[in-house]
């Protein structure tokens, strides 16, 4: 058996990432915030591209974290997670250690930030510092077969790196002001704008409330200066978002486009509605006192 196939399965992350960079593909992927693994893999098993597992929102436990990266696999997707912020050294390198295709990293303001977590995220085979990561080469996370070390550090030095999709958030106003020198850094792939939060930090809705703030010319440029810096540094423009011909033009090509409970809620909501419908041909609706 090879040995380094079994510690990080191939899943030509970088020949799909080159699809996406090359405007080639879309990407489109819906969050677990249940920590449910049957959620995951169902979710994953329905076609996804990639399942965000976000442990930043959600009670999700470093355990839960290897239980639905497996959930996620079985189904066929990648899987991403979402750490705690750039200075996450633990989350960074469990979620890699448990077998995470990618990691999202949230409140990204400047460069340094991007930085300090891609050094987290890839191994010392280039020399120190930044440049050459600070991940460890040990796994104790994932079972061990005869072969141990050496065999690990052949891949740390061969491939490794290159299999860690790292994807940074854009949801403030300093990391806008920085969008270009953050895409710049050498390690990020994806630089995904979070429209909520981008836009509450612009203080657009505070002026214009929701989703008005999302039409208003300052935040249409924000996308478009964002795509641009995107387009000019070689990283993938993503988004949190289902307006993919909208955003598509623009240039993102990354998507979350729903999330476990959100679909849950709408289909149960959806299903409900029909059935109170139809028991109100038998007298009172359902749930409803007179």
């Amino acid at each position: 058996m090879d040995r380094a196939a079994y510690i990080a399965p191939q899943r030509n992350n970088p020949a799909w990432l080159a699809e996406l960079k090359e405007g080639k593909r879309m990407a489109l992927g819906c969050a677990i915030n249940t920590s449910s693994t049957l959620a995951a893999e169902i979710c994953s098993a329905t076609g996804y591209d990639f399942i965000l597992i976000d442990q930043q929102h959600s009670a999700i436990d470093p355990e839960k974290i290897r239980c639905l990266l497996q959930a996620v696999h079985a189904g066929g997707s990648k899987a991403m997670v979402r750490v705690g912020g750039c200075y996450d050294r633990v989350g960074i390198q469990q979620a890699f250690d448990c077998g995470a295709d990618a990691i999202m990293v949230p409140c990204a303001q400047t460069a340094e930030d991007v930085k300090h977590a891609v050094s987290c995220a890839k191994y010392p085979v280039n020399g120190p510092g930044s440049q050459g990561g600070t991940r460890s080469v040990y796994l104790n996370l994932r079972p061990q077969l005869p072969g141990g070390f050496p065999a690990l550090f052949e891949y740390a030095s061969t491939r490794g790196n290159a299999e860690t999709i790292m994807c940074f958030q854009i949801e403030t106003a300093g990391a806008l002001k920085n969008i270009k020198e953050i895409c710049a850094v050498p390690g990020i792939d994806i630089a995904f704008i979070g429209p909520g939060d981008l836009a509450t930090d612009m203080g657009l809705v505070r002026q214009h409330g929701m989703p008005a703030c999302w039409g208003v010319p300052e935040f249409k440029e924000a996308e478009k200066e964002i795509a641009e810096a995107c387009k000019a540094s070689g990283v993938v423009a993503g988004y949190w978002s289902s307006d993919l011909k909208a955003k598509g033009e623009l240039g993102f090509r990354f998507f979350v486009v729903n999330a476990d409970i959100h679909a849950m809620q709408a289909a149960l909501a959806t299903q409900l509605a029909e059935k109170r419908a139809e028991a109100a041909n038998f007298g009172t609706p359902s749930g409803l006192k007179e």
